[in-house]
């Protein structure tokens, strides 16, 4: 999502722009490839362009129990200031003020593609569900529980807690014949 806002610098503060938008992202960074859409408006202000966004995504991930992929809806907005690299009546290079604020680059593209990357970063879940219920995988065999109970040999658990569940059944035991006394 790259907008040209060179006429927009131009003009006085309070000078605005509306877009409607449609995007598909790839994946990138660990977050899996979507689509966005929604709207964009401008603000022209005293020091670059206030970004309105007000959009819907949707993502493709999978389950974090069962790892069915399914596919993820959230909204994304946001409000983020854009500052200018270069000076658009001069083209000399402006003072870096905030390191940390989106940059409108040296040909005045203003460039929503890495605000949206961050924003749909904090907006993705993590650990999306394909359903509140679902119970996910066997350990022992990988079965999907969602289908029916596995068919596998199950040990009982861990080895290593075989010891801790002798306890807990000693305790459980005496706490039995203390409450039949």
């Amino acid at each position: 999502m790259r907008f040209n806002v060179s006429r927009l610098l131009r003009e006085p503060v309070g000078a605005t722009r509306a877009y409607r938008v449609k995007d598909r992202q790839g994946a990138t960074d660990g977050i899996p490839s979507g689509q966005t859409d929604g709207t964009v408006s401008l603000l022209r202000t005293t020091a670059g362009v206030l970004v309105t966004a007000c959009l819907s995504a949707t993502m493709s991930d999978r389950c974090s129990r069962c790892l069915k992929p399914l596919d993820v809806s959230y909204e994304i907005d946001f409000q983020e200031e854009f500052l200018p690299m270069v000076d658009v009546h001069t083209g000399a290079r402006l003072p870096c003020e905030d390191e940390d604020s989106f940059a409108i680059d040296e040909q005045q593209i203003l460039d929503l593609s890495e605000a949206v990357r961050q924003y749909r970063l904090t907006a993705r879940s993590m650990h999306p569900l394909c359903r509140e219920d679902c119970r996910g995988l066997c350990p022992e065999c990988g079965g999907n529980l969602n289908l029916g109970a596995c068919s596998c040999l199950s040990s009982g658990g861990d080895s290593r807690w075989r010891a801790l569940a002798e306890l807990r059944n000693l305790a459980v035991g005496l706490t039995d014949r203390e409450g039949g006394n």
